[in-house]
């Protein structure tokens, strides 16, 4: 791999930690924050709402700016929101600094995907894309579970330690290894809009609630499997997710080109809202080995079809507009961070008015509610 796209996998790896390392540290900020787990949550409704409104809105108004210099800006400014998020002594201090985290980090993101497309020659452009987007899930896979091991460890702040110091390397190493890159005009907001239709609509809420259901039961995860299996400290859970998913997103690939994506992505909805609903049908067992052993199961499986669904997605909604393939995805990646924000505030509302036993149940029915969109929407596409 060029040493100059490494150093955006590092960007973009400790995105993803930060990404997906809250869910592991919601019992411990809540309890140190003196609230609910439920209001914990709402940190990664912040978080992610703040991504996806900022991306398509900071992508537009700094088209004109350098790469090197806003890569370099967004990096140290995501690394101070870090910084500060270890330090902050209230739950509204640490959701202002979640989503200059956010903002920065949406604004890093796909400039590192233009980077790597510019570094990498023109055979190996595509390769290059793909392991930018690695690195999120990488942070899913280690990264996560390492934050979460340490704030198990010492104190959920030094996980955000963690970040912090590993953002400042990236900065390090952008400002120093990598050349001045020119960068290609881009559409603006209305340009991209006119390019929408009402089934690409369908298609994104058909993503948004499919990742609504999904990160309804992601983000309470830790008092989920603590309330199942009495272990706390659920990095090794974590883990498994994540390789579940890695391995997921392998599978979506693959069977997108053997079977079709709409079949894919089907499969997938409905395979997820099994596992998902499955939480919930754990928690009626007494903790003990057999339940470790079934909730261990139940996190290497559920990661293959929530993240096997994504490029069968994607696919199909560049089928529906192949001429602004990139604008598309842009809206996608928008609609599945309003997703994972919803899925907090749901999940949240459900802990509230019941208890967390209850989420699986509620991520199915919403996945479910997902398949059935989606079906109509494929049926009306193949008239089309």
């Amino acid at each position: 791999m060029n040493y100059r796209i490494f150093i955006l996998v590092i960007g973009t790896f400790i995105i993803g930690t930060d990404d997906f390392v809250i869910a592991g540290l919601l019992p411990h900020i809540s309890n140190d924050m003196n609230v609910t787990i439920a209001a914990a949550g709402q940190l990664v409704t912040a978080f992610a709402i703040a991504y996806a409104v900022g991306a398509p809105i900071f992508g537009t108004l700094t088209m004109n700016l350098p790469l090197k210099t806003l890569l370099v800006v967004s990096m140290l400014v995501f690394a101070i929101a870090n910084a500060l998020s270890a330090v902050v002594s209230s739950l509204e201090m640490l959701f202002l600094t979640r989503i200059l985290a956010a903002l920065a980090a949406a604004i890093f993101t796909p400039l590192a995907m233009t980077a790597s497309a510019n570094l990498a020659s023109d055979k190996m452009r595509g390769k290059a894309l793909s392991v930018i987007l690695a690195g999120i899930t990488i942070g899913l896979v280690l990264g996560a579970p390492i934050g979460t091991w340490i704030g198990n460890a010492a104190n959920w702040r030094y996980s955000f330690v963690f970040v912090a110091v590993v953002s400042f390397i990236t900065v390090i190493g952008v400002s120093v290894f990598l050349p001045k890159m020119e960068r290609e005009a881009e559409l603006t907001i209305r340009e991209r809009l006119k390019g929408f239709n009402k089934l690409i609509l369908l298609t994104l809420c058909v993503n948004i609630i499919g990742t609504t259901g999904g990160f309804m039961t992601y983000t309470y995860i830790a008092p989920i499997i603590t309330g199942i299996t009495n272990v706390e400290n659920i990095s090794v859970f974590l883990m498994l997710f994540g390789i579940g998913a890695l391995f997921g997103n392998l599978v979506g690939g693959y069977f997108t080109d053997k079977i079709g994506a709409a079949k894919t992505l089907k499969l997938s909805l409905g395979g997820f809202a099994v596992l998902l609903a499955a939480f919930s049908l754990l928690s009626l067992l007494p903790p003990s080995v057999f339940a470790i052993v079934m909730v261990s199961i139940v996190a290497i499986l559920w990661g293959i079809p929530g993240f096997g669904m994504n490029p069968a997605l994607n696919s199909f909604l560049i089928a529906l507009n192949p001429k602004q393939a990139q604008m598309v995805l842009s809206f996608s990646a928008s609609a599945l961070y309003t997703g994972i924000g919803l899925g907090a505030f749901v999940g949240g509302g459900i802990i509230n008015v019941s208890s967390v036993n209850y989420v699986g149940i509620g991520s199915g029915i919403f996945v479910l509610i997902a398949l059935v969109l989606f079906t109509f929407v494929h049926r009306a596409a193949s008239k089309k």
